[in-house]
């Protein structure tokens, strides 16, 4: 039985910096709560890896599924203990170019539960925007460090030795919708 909520966050930075952050799957061990993930496989349209979640006293190993879909989406699949969960996530950026750049990001959640889970839906829709919050805050802490140091330059991400997931798609939506550094102005 399907359970869908929706979740929407601020954050003080850029839609590129947002969208890296997503496709940066080295910066996962800074979470609390999530650990040991590793890429099983990537093509240029989806990318499939492992990672283990703390949930309580209880450590859970799940396979992932990402979809980058430019130039503002990150679709994400997982078999949850709990039954599939699909989330979509899309980012909005307010004040482009200014230092007040700010993004919204819209996390659209479904959760397809068991019968017998369905009735505490409430409870299970509580405990992930929890988990939500809590990776949300780490998160931001990471992200507007980044835009304060960089701004809109996300270039570091794409040197050849930065892992980053669909990093030529990444790279041609960025290059498109700014994100990579201007060249100097003349007057």
């Amino acid at each position: 039985m399907r359970h869908h909520f929706t979740i929407v966050k601020h954050v003080r930075c850029s839609r590129a910096n947002v969208i890296a952050n997503y496709l940066d799957l080295e910066h996962m061990p800074a979470h609390s709560g999530l650990m040991a993930c590793r890429v099983m496989s990537e093509t240029g349209q989806a990318a499939c890896f492992e990672i283990t979640s703390k949930v309580g006293p209880l450590k859970i190993r799940n396979v992932h599924y990402y979809e980058f879909r430019p130039p503002n989406q990150i679709f994400h699949a997982v078999e949850s203990p709990l039954g599939p969960m699909y989330v979509l996530s899309t980012v909005e950026e307010f004040g482009s170019g200014t230092p007040d750049v700010r993004s919204e990001v819209t996390v659209e959640t479904t959760l397809d539960l068991p019968r017998l889970l369905f009735p505490a839906r409430a409870l299970v829709e509580r405990l992930l925007r929890r988990l939500n919050r809590t990776v949300h805050v780490e998160d931001c802490a990471i992200l507007e460090r980044r835009q304060r140091l960089f701004g809109d330059d996300v270039s570091d991400y794409l040197r050849d030795e930065q892992p980053l997931l669909f990093k030529d798609r990444f790279r041609e939506s960025v290059e498109r919708g700014g994100g990579l550094p201007r060249a100097l102005e003349v007057r």
